[in-house]
């Protein structure tokens, strides 16, 4: 069973994705700020970051992300090009709505763990 990590400080999203990913039957891992992707586990495969966080919204957690070779999904209340072409560089795989992710967050996990 894959692990997915979330990078999401909002109750109401985290608790809509992570309920999401439970009926998937994936296991869902909360972070912080404070973590060390080093100590992540191996069966950790996706990583959804809330990038309107300002403790997540940074390049650096992309890349490292991406180092560990995990997907990564971005997600933003309002998408703009100049921040999604900076996190598309970064390494993220998909930046999406927050709504579209909570939408499809079904079809997204099967194409990029299952």
């Amino acid at each position: 069973m894959a692990e997915i990590i979330l990078f999401i400080k909002d109750f109401e999203l985290g608790a809509r994705l992570s309920s999401a990913c439970v009926d998937l039957n994936h296991q869902i891992k909360f972070t912080d700020e404070n973590s060390d992707p080093l100590t992540f586990s191996p069966e950790i495969k996706l990583a959804i970051v809330d990038m309107d966080e300002k403790v997540f919204s940074s390049v650096g957690l992309i890349s490292e992300l991406k180092r560990r070779n995990l997907s990564v999904i971005g997600t933003m209340k309002k998408l703009n090009n100049r921040e999604r072409s900076k996190l598309q560089t970064a390494g993220c795989d998909i930046i999406i709505t927050r709504s579209a992710l909570v939408k499809s967050i079904s079809r997204l996990i099967s194409e990029l763990i299952d």
